[in-house]
């Protein structure tokens, strides 16, 4: 087993309550985490026999570019199911970062993760 990680994938999405938030899209930060096993791409050394994670992230943004919807929770987790639908993985965990309103509620970071 092993895991690929893949911090702070820059996608835009439209998402969010307010209604300056669904009239444009926003930056959002993917994080994913991808548990499975690497004991053939170990033996044979070819992408064919791994995950690409090109592919991951090309994956991420097409999601994100489609999505319509108000929670980040459900973004995030929708996301995750997908991603675990589309690779041959055992394990996902998936944190999406949300820094538009950051500044303006005083925090450092507003963050949602799911595990699969």
């Amino acid at each position: 087993m092993g895991s690929i990680h893949l911090e702070g994938i820059e996608v835009m999405a439209r998402i969010g309550l307010l209604e300056e938030e669904l009239l444009a899209p926003q930056d959002l930060f993917v994080t994913v985490d991808l548990e499975y096993d690497f004991e053939m791409v170990r033996k044979t050394d070819e992408l064919s026999d791994g995950i690409d994670y090109r592919e991951v992230i090309a994956f991420v943004k097409k999601f994100a570019a489609a999505y319509d919807g108000k929670m980040l929770e459900r973004f995030a987790q929708v996301l995750a199911e997908s991603l675990k639908d589309a690779f041959p993985v055992s394990k996902i965990s998936l944190c999406v970062d949300k820094p538009r309103y950051t500044g303006k509620l005083g925090l450092r970071e507003i963050r949602v993760q799911v595990e699969l």
